[in-house]
């Protein structure tokens, strides 16, 4: 199911200053994931960043990112990041240095390092980037999937649950993320040489 959210258009006070801008943002929602599509004109090009996500609101963010600008499939995947944010005074679950755990269905599991820092508003931000290498893995067990665990991983003690993500409407938010920047929506398996 489809549901386009909101539209909001921003346009910059053209006439009264010469590098103004006009921006246009949308929002869409396909079962438990999310489409954010940021255009932004520059006066020379329009720029549009494609994003899809689920989690939020206290949970962490299970997210891909790509723009209009990007290479693009079949050369370059979106890669998934799990980024999470913690009240002023709080500490993240996710650790600067950790290794963390993507794993679909119980079956296949893809792994990342944690970078945990201050953002730009003070507050403990965690960032686990999956390897750009298994993006197109990732993508294909993400729309066959049903859910998908996000787990700390430790050498001396058993796994910690950081999120567990459904992944209900994710394959129509990748193809609306893909295509809004212009992208192919198909993933092909990468050919080992």
């Amino acid at each position: 199911m489809t549901k386009k959210i909101t539209t909001v258009v921003t346009a910059g006070v053209m006439a009264c200053l010469p590098y103004a801008s006009a921006q246009a943002t949308e929002y869409w929602a396909y079962g438990d994931w999310q489409v954010y599509v940021e255009a932004f004109d520059t006066g020379e090009d329009v720029q549009v960043t494609c994003t899809a996500y689920t989690g939020g609101d206290g949970d962490p963010t299970v997210k891909l990112t790509t723009s209009s600008g990007d290479a693009g499939p079949p050369e370059i995947y979106p890669q998934v990041v799990v980024s999470e944010q913690a009240f002023r005074g709080y500490n993240t679950q996710m650790q600067n240095g950790q290794a963390v755990a993507l794993i679909i269905d119980q079956t296949l599991e893809y792994y990342a390092l944690v970078d945990g820092y201050f953002n730009s508003e003070g507050f403990v931000q965690a960032d686990a980037h999956m390897r750009w290498q298994d993006a197109a893995y990732i993508l294909l067990g993400m729309k066959s999937g049903s859910h998908l665990d996000v787990r700390l991983v430790s050498p001396t003690q058993a796994s910690e649950r950081v999120y567990l993500a459904s992944l209900n409407g994710f394959t129509a938010a990748y193809g609306k993320m893909m295509d809004s920047c212009g992208h192919s929506v198909e993933v092909v398996e990468p050919a080992l040489d």
